[in-house]
C-alpha cells in the first residue's frame, strides 16, 4: 500500500498551462481532458492536509533570447509570456499560501530556486504531476533523483505529447525509483489515511 510522510512532502505540478486544456498551445498533448478532474482532487487533498503545493510554469520571453536548443527538435515557439494561453490553468493556479516557479528549460531544477525553496521547506520527497510526461516531467523527476529526492509520480495526472512517449517516460521513471508510479486515489487515499477528517 503507498504511504506517504505528508510532513517531507511536497506536491510539483509542471506546467499545468491554459492553452495545454484550451488546444491554444503550440504543442500537441494527449489525455488533458481526463487529467484536469484529477489534478484539481490532488490539489485539494494536498491542501487539505497542508502539504506545500509548488507551481510550476515554462515562459520564453518573446525575443526568443532563452530557448536555447530547445527549438532544435520537434517543438515549434511556445510558451511566450505574451500569450495568454501560457498562464497557468485558472482551476490549476496558486492560491495563497502556495509557490510559483518560472522556469526556461524543461527540468524544473534547472536555473530555478527550486531546490532553494525545498530545503526552507525541509522536504526530500516529490510528488510530481503535469505536462509533458516525456519531456518536463520527466526531467524534473531526473534532476531531483540525481539530487537525492524521492520522487513519485501521479501517471494518470500527467499529460504526454503521445501516448508511446507517455507510457516510456513512466516506465524510465519506474526505472530511477521502483515504486515511482502512482494513481491519483492512491495519492488522496495516503492524504486521508493522514488526515481522515478532510
Amino acid at each position: 500500500m503507498f504511504t506517504l510522510d505528508v510532513q517531507r512532502t511536497a506536491v510539483v505540478c509542471i506546467d499545468f498551462q491554459a492553452g495545454v486544456f484550451t488546444g491554444e498551445c503550440a504543442l500537441a498533448y494527449v489525455g488533458a481532458a481526463e487529467v484536469l478532474p484529477k489534478a484539481k482532487q490532488v490539489l485539494a487533498a494536498a491542501r487539505g492536509a497542508k502539504i506545500p503545493i509548488i507551481h510550476v510554469q515554462e515562459v520564453h520571453r518573446p525575443e526568443m533570447v532563452d530557448f536555447g536548443r530547445e527549438l532544435d527538435g520537434a517543438e515549434p515557439v511556445h510558451c511566450l509570456e505574451t500569450w495568454e494561453s501560457t498562464q497557468l490553468h485558472p482551476e490549476l493556479t496558486a492560491i495563497a499560501g502556495e509557490y510559483t516557479i518560472c522556469k526556461r528549460r524543461y527540468s524544473s531544477f534547472f536555473g530555478t530556486d527550486l531546490e532553494i525553496l525545498l530545503r526552507g521547506l525541509k522536504v526530500d520527497t516529490l510528488v510530481l504531476m503535469g505536462s509533458m510526461t516525456n519531456v518536463c516531467v520527466h526531467y524534473t523527476a531526473v534532476d531531483a533523483h540525481q539530487r537525492d529526492y524521492h520522487f513519485y509520480v501521479i501517471e494518470d495526472c500527467c499529460i504526454g505529447s503521445d501516448w508511446e512517449a507517455h507510457w516510456a517516460a513512466l516506465t524510465a521513471m519506474a526505472y530511477l525509483q521502483k515504486q515511482a508510479r502512482i494513481q491519483q486515489q492512491e495519492f488522496v487515499e495516503a492524504i486521508l489515511q493522514k488526515a481522515p477528517c478532510l
